[in-house]
């Protein structure tokens, strides 16, 4: 390999009087990106390479080499390998990616394997162009490719040339075929692939040794054969013949001159026994092999490339439309040539020819760690083998227990006394043919009961005899509809499904006889074209009614009674089948037109359109009636269009989409990933859109767009997916995918979606299975919901109306008590009328905020009554200014900021697929549980205080002090709503959570109490709250006047306050009474047990003496009341209270 060193830069020869002079740097980079780390380069010398500061004169250039060698050190002894990257999801099931070893940069050449379009290989400049889909260049090739097997090494392509055993190389940097060499003997053209086909029978691979060929020979009986090829001469120079049968090989590499085998499961035999590993390797150093088990990752289950980079030493994979990338784990070779050596016991494998002579393309690493040329015989060391090869085997003289399933009667069919392990053959039930099977397991029959798939009605052997018959196809047909009208056999569906597709091949055969030929007449020819037509016109009918009858519903039972895998397959093929044949009635219309064939289960639509007119977009189903549509512009309709026309294949299927499991399916997780429970459903019908029998991988410019009606409209499904169907027509097995679709709309009944291409779609939904009551234990909730809330609703709208309009209870604590209720009573109102309405997500995410607010806001207020009742303990004299302001600003902020912060943070979060409040599968519910639990936590600190105030001064007050016990009343009535309000959003959780009939009886129950507890306990039990209402109902009754007057005369009584809660005359000479009344109190020895205890909760009966003397009494207004917020009337205290040395104070 070369590498470009700094020139010696020299001046122009002198012309015309100027010289040039080239800086060194500028060529050194310029013949570095051409040159360094290759064998050969070509750089022309001229503007286009180089810069050219100075026009029109002559240069002089002069670059030095140095030639060095290029080694990749072994790695090791290969001990894993793990999936450590996925790139992306592909459109192509099928191809192949890789570096280019011996090239320093990041390029990366991919090809999708296409049939017969396997003659365009694309670069990326990175990895990260390539997952972007940013190609750097597209090179032509001059012959198709068979296989993934291609590899690019030292900026040459080396690939097999389609349908030969030859090798060619094309040089990736002047474009043309460099050489082309014959693989002797080598088995070509799906003669011995790889398991997944693909012609795959001669696979190149490169490693720290150079490049190599991978195939079989029939002198080697199919078994694989590796043959070392020098990569410029394209000479083989060595090849060893392995005892690995190629065809059971999913793929193999080669790293330091090792050949491992890869064997793994793919789709259509998910039943394979060895699962996935490396099973098999050779050493070509060595020429021996054996047998190991290195566990493979095969997520996907659809292996089609795996090639090994020795610059990075990591796998790069095509497995099942994804492009992955695995990582290898290595153990010490000890030097040793990085070549695992074998157990003697191990007897060698023949090789074909001398072993490989070196090459200068790669040097491999030193042979030995002494300093003398003579090699020295390697020792061998056990401790480098895989653990598969150490391991011994097992004893064979273990005693195995032998178990039996006893006999046992199970659909019709009486099994035997089974050993544990086997299969159970029986014939099958009466009526129909064929054996069925039972697994016995471990001592006990399988579960999944007797497997009866083959167990046919008699007619289908019928059906099968006149196809091979030849008899016309369109004729059995229709037989095998009218047989599918009747009850069907769990063996049926695959048969039936299995002759519609030999039917639709014995149709094209036949067809295919009424071709006119040259000798016919323009009236023969033309009788031959109208009979294809009649045939297909026919055969499409039947067929149409034949899948008809597939999709009854009485059907379901046969359906259910195969496996999941088989139903899989059978949907597959019928969905693949139905096409073919619409597709061959339209290639057979004589004429511009569209047929239209409709079922209950099925509508099929084919047409024959002109893109030479003006056309209007497509629709389907054009009567529209049943909720399902799918949309075509006209732009789309025309840029598809084939010499002037187009012919499309519409099919709507209502309950094909059960049977198509959604196990393996791409979705994108929304709310469901709350529930660990959840399943993915089709909840919609199969929709089938295709042009020019093109498959979905055909892209359009103008998104097609559908919209299905969802089969079950249940709040147990939701998440949408707008999804396709995609399938290997090889092995009839596929999975849903949500690639290139994206979701427009939905709402409790259907899903719009669009798509960039076309195939077979549907929409998938989570589905939940919520241990919800029955439909009794439903009404009886909706029942206690209604009047519940209802009820608190009036208790509500009762507290709110006597805490306004009454003006004798106006008071701090009673305006905590009125905004509590209002809170409450919007928040009972909006879930009332709006928590179900999540099919209008803007809606709902409006009614979802504002409950939020709400009940945040009922906490809030909530809290403000505990902190209300701890001021009221603790201070002697209630403020001069009200503090109504600072409870409002805390009351209504705190949750406007919470609120705000929270939808600018997520405000998608409100709203969910199934009512409208905050979503639980993200943290956004801890917007309203984080707020609200730590309200609760500050509320029961407050009150706990105020609690152990009260109990802790009882002793020095007297059993009758009214101050206490109103507000050991309050103190309790808060406490009893905080345990209401904090279990009923507990229980409201666990519901959402646990979704159990007792949490939702219980958040019901509860949720309907707030309002009756609160009218109840301040109102109903509150003194002066009846002493208010009395009085209302005897002005009303007796006197005759109005309950406003009553109101009003009662506001007149209380307009002798100043803004604050007394007049200031009032509020010094009470100071003043009282500082004279504490200090003379000091002096006994009653004050002096405990001051500044009783301090504080003997005001109450202190201002009641007080207030005695008429000098301290404002006009129409009650001084007590007015110290205490005019809540309650408290009883005289005694006048042994106040006895003290020479004073006592008589009431």
């Amino acid at each position: 390999h070369t590498r470009a060193v700094a020139p010696e830069t020299r001046d122009a020869p002198q012309h015309s009087g100027s010289m040039t002079p080239y800086l060194s740097g500028c060529i050194v980079l310029s013949f570095s990106l051409r040159c360094n780390n290759r064998t050969q380069c070509a750089v022309v010398a001229g503007p286009d390479v180089f810069p050219d500061p100075c026009p029109g004169t002559y240069k002089y250039l002069e670059v030095q080499y140095e030639c060095v060698p290029y080694i990749f050190l072994c790695p090791g002894v290969l001990r894993g390998v793990y999936q450590s990257e996925h790139l992306f999801e592909s459109d192509h099931q099928s191809g192949s990616w890789c570096k280019d070893p011996l090239q320093s940069s990041n390029k990366i050449y991919y090809m999708p394997w296409t049939p017969y379009r396997t003659d365009t290989l694309t670069e990326y400049s990175s990895k990260e162009d390539f997952i972007a889909g940013r190609p750097t260049t597209t090179y032509k090739l001059p012959h198709r490719v068979d296989g993934t097997g291609f590899v690019v090494y030292d900026g040459a392509l080396f690939f097999n040339k389609e349908r030969t055993r030859n090798i060619v190389k094309f040089d990736l940097r002047t474009r043309i075929k460099s050489g082309e060499a014959i693989i002797a003997n080598a088995n070509y053209h799906d003669t011995s692939p790889y398991r997944w086909g693909g012609k795959s029978d001669i696979d190149l691979a490169v490693d720290e040794n150079g490049l190599w060929v991978i195939y079989a020979t029939e002198q080697n009986n199919g078994r694989i054969v590796v043959s070392q090829l020098n990569p410029y001469t394209l000479r083989v120079e060595g090849s060893w013949d392995t005892s690995y049968d190629k065809r059971s090989a999913s793929n193999a590499f080669m790293i330091c001159g090792i050949l491992y085998v890869v064997k793994s499961v793919y789709e259509d035999d998910d039943n394979e026994a060895l699962g996935n590993k490396i099973d098999y390797m050779y050493n070509t150093e060595k020429s021996r092999e054996t047998h190991l088990s290195i566990p493979f990752p095969n997520s996907y289950q659809y292996i089609a490339a795996v090639d090994y980079n020795p610059r990075d030493n990591l796998l790069y994979v095509w497995n099942n439309y994804h492009v992955v990338i695995y990582s290898l784990d290595f153990g010490n070779n000890d030097n040793r040539l990085g070549f695992v050596l074998l157990p003697d016991s191990l007897p060698p494998v023949r090789s074909s020819t001398t072993p490989p002579r070196p090459y200068t393309g790669t040097l491999r690493p030193s042979l030995t760690t002494t300093t003398t040329t003579t090699m020295a015989p390697p020792r061998r060391h056990n401790n480098i083998l895989p653990e598969a090869l150490t391991r011994s085997p097992p004893s064979l003289q273990t005693p195995v227990a032998v178990d039996y399933c006893a006999p046992r009667l199970t659909a019709e069919i009486s099994w035997p006394r089974t050993h544990q392990g086997q299969v159970a053959k029986q014939p099958c039930p009466p009526g129909t043919i064929g054996v069925a099977t039972f697994n016995c397991l471990l001592g006990n029959w399988d579960p999944k009961g007797p497997d009866l798939s083959n167990c046919t009605s008699p007619w289908t052997n019928h059906i099968t005899q006149r196809m091979r018959s030849g008899e016309t196809a369109a004729i059995v047909a229709r037989e095998l509809a009218e047989q599918t009208k009747g009850e069907l056999r769990p063996g049926d569906v695959p048969s039936t499904v299995k002759a519609m597709a030999q039917l639709v091949e014995l149709l094209d055969v036949q067809l295919r006889n009424l071709t006119p030929g040259g000798k016919d007449t323009a009236a023969r020819s033309l009788n031959k074209l109208q009979k294809r037509e009649r045939s297909c016109r026919f055969f499409i009918q039947a067929m149409v009614e034949t899948v008809n009858n597939l999709l009854q519903v009485r059907s379901e039972t046969a359906w259910r009674e195969l496996s999941v895998a088989e139903q899989l397959r059978c949907a597959t093929m019928l969905l693949d089948t139905v096409e073919t044949g619409a597709f061959m009635l339209a290639d057979n219309l004589l004429k511009t037109d569209t047929i239209q064939e409709s079922t209950d289960n099925i509508q099929l639509e084919v047409a024959r359109l002109s893109t030479d007119v003006n056309l209007a977009d497509l629709s389907f189903p054009q009567s529209g009636l049943t909720g399902n549509s799918i949309h075509l512009s006209a732009n789309t309709l025309k840029q598809q269009g084939r010499n002037g026309e187009i012919r499309m294949a519409l099919v709507l299927y209502k309950n094909l989409g059960q049977y198509l499991s959604t196990e393996n399916a791409s979705v994108r997780l929304g709310s469901e990933a709350a529930y660990p429970n959840y399943s993915l459903i089709v909840n919609s019908p199969v929709i089938t859109a295709a042009i020019n029998k093109d498959s979905n991988k055909v892209y359009l410019s103008e998104p097609v767009v559908f919209t299905v009606k969802h089969i079950q409209q249940s709040k147990e499904n939701f998440n949408p997916n707008c999804s396709f169907w995609s399938y290997s027509k090889r092995t009839m097995t596929g999975y849903w995918s949500t690639q290139d679709c994206r979701l427009l709309g939905t709402n409790r009944t259907h899903t719009s979606c669009s798509c960039t291409h076309l195939t077979n779609f549907a929409v998938l939904m989570a589905h939940v299975e919520f241990n919800k009551p029955g439909q009794v234990n439903e009404l009886l909730l909706d029942v206690i919901t209604w009047v519940g809330i209802l009820l608190s609703l009036v208790c509500l709208l009762i507290c709110i109306f006597t805490f306004c309009f009454f003006r004798g209870l106006q008071s701090d604590r009673n305006t905590i008590h009125k905004n509590l209720c209002i809170s409450l009573f919007i928040a009972e109102t909006l879930f009332l009328t709006g928590i179900n309405r999540a099919d209008q997500p803007i809606v709902c995410a409006v009614f979802a905020a504002l409950l939020h607010f709400f009940f945040l806001a009922a906490f809030t207020w909530m809290f403000l009554e505990g902190v209300q009742l701890y001021i009221m303990l603790v201070e002697v004299f209630e403020s001069e200014y009200s503090r109504t302001k600072y409870f409002y600003l805390t009351g209504y902020g705190v949750p406007a900021v919470i609120v705000a912060v929270s939808a600018a943070v997520d405000y998608r979060s409100y709203g969910t697929e199934r009512v409208c409040w905050l979503r639980l599968d993200t943290y956004f519910i801890w917007s309203f549980i984080g707020p609200a639990t730590l309200i609760i936590m500050l509320n029961v600190i407050f009150l706990g205080i105020a609690l152990y105030k009260m109990f802790h001064h009882t002793a020095i007050l007297k059993p009758d002090s009214g101050c206490l016990d109103n507000i050991k009343s309050w103190v309790i009535g808060a406490i009893a709503l905080l345990c209401l309000l904090g279990l009923t959003w507990a229980f409201g959780l666990m519901y959402i959570n646990e979704s159990t009939v007792i949490m939702a009886y219980l958040f019901t129950i509860f949720n309907s109490l707030q309002g009756m507890f609160i009218f109840i306990f301040h109102c109903i039990l509150q003194k002066k709250v009846r002493k208010e209402y009395g009085r209302c109902l005897r002005t009303h009754c007796c006197s005759g006047k109005s309950v406003e007057s009553t109101i009003s005369t009662s506001t007149k009584t209380s307009t002798a306050r100043t803004p604050g809660r007394y007049s200031t005359n009032s509020q010094s000479r009470i100071r003043r009474m009282w500082n004279d009344t504490v200090r003379k109190q000091s002096e006994s020895s009653f004050i002096t047990a405990d001051m500044n205890s009783s301090a504080t909760l003997n005001r109450g009966t202190m201002a009641n003496h007080l207030i005695s003397n008429a000098l301290l009494r404002p006009h129409g207004t009650n001084p007590y009341n007015t110290l205490l917020g005019e809540s309650a009337v408290y009883n005289n205290p005694s006048a042994n209270m106040f006895n003290t040395q020479g004073l006592i104070y008589q009431m």
